[in-house]
């Protein structure tokens, strides 16, 4: 059974870009009080994030996102005032789970590290080409996943970050949802030694949104052992590990 986290103790660890990321989360519509009324509006957001993903943003109508959601039509209206504050929080909602899902892969690479030995952190150290091969592997399992099962939230991922371009407030969530996912690399490299962790955590966001682009732009399905190929290449030259066979 998991252990109760203390929340003071865990927001005094909280990196400042997630702290950052967390408090851009606001929604606009309607507060709800009633658990029954909270589950409706997120049918509602959740559908509609379906909608993005499917027809982009022509497609969210407020017709459409209660057929979708099989709500009455006035269940929209009355929680989202007009389109716009619906989108603004399906956006919302969107990178709230966005944060919730990399949050855990970060925690499973800290764990990684957790236990290994010092010497082997350290660049150069023993055994480095070894945790270097065990990191592609959990990277490569978590971007099939994204890649394969995600593919829903990838496309609404790409709709929200072009909608972005153009809505000042979801600009301002973009950049902190990018900087959440950037600063989480960067502390891990740190601990990895590496000699530029902003530069290879930049590197390294790039080329997952490229990744993660081409197999949208492509559909068609993921070959697990390119992909394991081009994770362990990345990694390894983040590492100043060349050759990495992943095990």
């Amino acid at each position: 059974m998991g252990q109760l986290q203390n929340p003071a103790l865990q927001a005094n660890s909280e990196l400042p870009e997630n702290r950052l990321l967390r408090q851009s989360i606001r929604y606009r519509g309607r507060k709800t009080l009633r658990v029954k009324s909270e589950l409706r509006r997120l049918k509602i957001l959740e559908a509609t994030l379906r909608i993005a993903a499917r027809d982009g943003l022509r497609g969210i109508k407020h017709r459409a996102v209660a057929r979708e959601a099989k709500v009455p039509l006035a269940a929209t209206t009355y929680y989202f005032r007009d389109i716009h504050e619906l989108i603004s929080d399906s956006f919302m909602l969107f990178a709230e789970k966005a944060r919730d899902n990399l949050d855990g892969f970060y925690d499973t690479i800290n764990l990684v590290l957790d236990t290994t030995p010092a010497e082997t952190l350290r660049r150069n150290g023993p055994q480095r080409k070894e945790l270097a091969a065990r990191l592609s592997v959990i990277s490569t399992a978590y971007l099939h996943e994204q890649f394969t099962k995600r593919r829903q939230q990838m496309l609404a991922e790409q709709v929200f970050l072009m909608e972005a371009l153009r809505d000042d407030r979801l600009a301002g969530l973009a950049r902190s949802y990018r900087e959440a996912w950037t600063a989480g690399l960067r502390q891990i490299l740190k601990r990895l030694d590496s000699p530029s962790p902003e530069r290879d955590a930049t590197l390294l966001v790039n080329v997952t949104l490229g990744m993660g682009y081409d197999s949208l732009l492509h559909d068609q399905r993921v070959d697990y052992a390119a992909l394991s190929e081009t994770v362990a290449r990345v990694i390894g030259l983040a590492l100043g590990e060349q050759e990495i066979v992943p095990v």
